[in-house]
């Protein structure tokens, strides 16, 4: 067995000065699972006041004020103090409030120093608070230095990786979720799910993003800026002027992977920087108080340290905990390698019985691509949404359940028929023995775009068993007839030479599902 060697998980040397007295400095790091020894090295130099006539003068400045004669011999210097305490992932450790420049703490379940509590460690967030009690020096200097001691060799310097998206998927065996039948007309309404502004890395103002959508035709757009709420007190004034729906979100840009937070119901932050690598679920759980839906943004953007935190790394259960994924992301993202292979993920998911939205997101950061061929995410929504609340309503069921299609031109419209019953995307057909099931698709005709060469468009039915009917090339309607046995969904595709190329994916339904 390979001798033992230290991993570490937390470094840093820190220069403050005196203006940082009496203030807690918390560091927060990841433990990794089979921690069994958690060890700290803390020092901070210098520990005192060398100086004889500071010294004093510190003396008699403390005499004054407290009004206590003190008697003092000048080789005793004024110390420095500076303490730790820690948190681990279950909560309070410990702390120790202890006059030396030099610490050494171990945690475990039987042998942690004193101060500290003896349990189990857990793999999770930890954070360690250094309390600067006194600081007469000018400045201090001070380490921390975390470790654990290991033998595994293939760890990495960041301190997690993990790819849960290309482990085998498991069959669901939970069921699917049903949502009511919408009665009534529908409409399409054109929406877009994923933007920023300068309040983060953007380059537009919120004004100055949905007067563009208003241009593109988008009828609604949730503002999910990285990490903060600052844009929402623009969204009154924006939506006044543009007369666009405008919703509020989140972009939890964490460093495990990006959350689309999507609808909340009141302007509400949610805190990222509690959520570990291992704690998804408590995160969604937070967000789901204040109303509102969840999403994977990217999840196979290329990851740390080129995108961080892009590509999804977060440990989690079940994709069940999240109501959609953004399968498409930027502009022209059929074309993106990234995007085909989130498309193909969710097409596996669907295979293994799980019911969940695929949905796009511009990604919106500016407006400088010349002809930027985005893809739109249209809602299929009651007509009658017209009240601020009704409209959030029907919005967020319309992604939950899966009445989305997505398209760079006009949507592809899916209607699926058995016995008498007719039922669209986001329905659920169910299996009728030696029923014929009938599928149409089709779209209005599309706006001329000079970079799509709308003559050889190929429309495509497509199941759990592949493609089961294919158009003619330019035509936007295609019927056909399948068997329902071992059929688990349906849904319609289109293809469309760009820039001269190959045909590539430009649309597409969520299913109709059969059970």
């Amino acid at each position: 067995m390979r001798e033992e060697e230290e991993q570490i998980l937390f470094e840093i040397t820190s220069n403050i000065t005196n203006k940082s007295a009496q203030s807690h400095i918390q560091h927060t790091f990841f433990v990794p699972e089979n921690s069994e020894t958690v060890y700290i090295d803390f020092s901070y130099d210098p520990p005192h006041e060398k100086e004889i006539n500071e010294n004093y003068r510190l003396m008699e400045e403390a005499s004054s004020y407290y009004e206590t004669k003190i008697s003092h011999n000048s080789h005793d210097p004024i110390r420095n103090l500076l303490t730790l305490s820690l948190n681990d992932h279950d909560g309070f450790r410990g702390a120790r409030h202890y006059h030396s420049p030099i610490q050494h703490v171990e945690i475990s379940d039987s042998h942690s120093s004193p101060g500290f509590l003896n349990r189990k460690n857990t793999a999770g967030l930890w954070s360690v608070t250094v309390s600067v009690h006194a600081l007469v020096t000018k400045t201090c200097e001070y380490r921390l230095r975390i470790y654990r001691k290991t033998n595994q060799d293939n760890y990495s310097t960041i301190p997690w990786r993990n790819k849960p998206l290309f482990q085998e998927i498991k069959e669901n065996e939970s069921g699917i979720p049903s949502f009511p039948k919408e009665e009534g007309f529908r409409k399409w309404i054109a929406s877009e799910l994923h933007t920023h502004t300068y309040h983060s890395d953007g380059k537009q103002s919120v004004l100055e993003m949905v007067e563009v959508a208003k241009k593109m035709g988008i009828e609604a757009v949730v503002m999910t800026d990285h990490n903060t709420i600052s844009p929402f007190e623009e969204i009154e004034d924006a939506k006044a002027e543009s007369g666009i729906n405008i919703l509020y979100g989140l972009e939890w840009t964490t460093f495990y992977g990006h959350l689309l937070t999507v609808g909340y119901k009141e302007p509400a932050y949610t805190d990222w920087r509690k959520i570990g690598p291992l704690d998804i679920e408590k995160g969604i759980t937070e967000i789901r108080k204040q109303d509102a839906l969840v999403g994977i943004a990217h999840p196979f953007r290329i990851g740390n340290p080129i995108g961080t935190g892009c590509h999804w790394e977060f440990s989690f259960e079940s994709v069940n905990a999240f109501d959609f994924i953004e399968v498409w992301n930027s502009t022209r993202p059929g074309f993106k390698s990234y995007n085909q292979r989130a498309f193909q993920y969710w097409t596996e998911l669907l295979n293994k019985g799980y019911r969940i939205t695929a949905t796009a997101g511009r990604d919106w950061h500016h407006n400088e691509e010349k002809n930027p061929l985005p893809a739109v995410t249209y809602l299929q929504m009651p007509e009658v949404s017209i009240d601020k609340d009704a409209f959030r309503t029907d919005f967020l069921l319309a992604i939950r359940a899966g009445r989305v299609s997505i398209s760079y031109g006009k949507p592809l419209q899916l209607t699926v028929k058995q016995g008498e019953s007719m039922y669209e995307v986001g329905d659920i057909v169910r299996h009728l023995d030696h029923q014929p099931i009938h599928i149409q698709v089709c779209s209005e005709e599309w706006n001329h775009n000079n970079r799509m060469d709308k003559t050889q468009a190929t429309l495509v039915i497509v199941t759990n068993d592949g493609e089961v009917a294919s158009g003619c090339l330019g035509q936007l309607h295609l019927e056909t007839e399948i068997n329902s046995k071992d059929v688990k969904w349906i849904r319609s595709e289109l293809y469309v030479p760009i820039d001269n190329g190959d045909p590539e994916l430009v649309a597409f339904t969520n299913p109709v599902y059969v059970r």
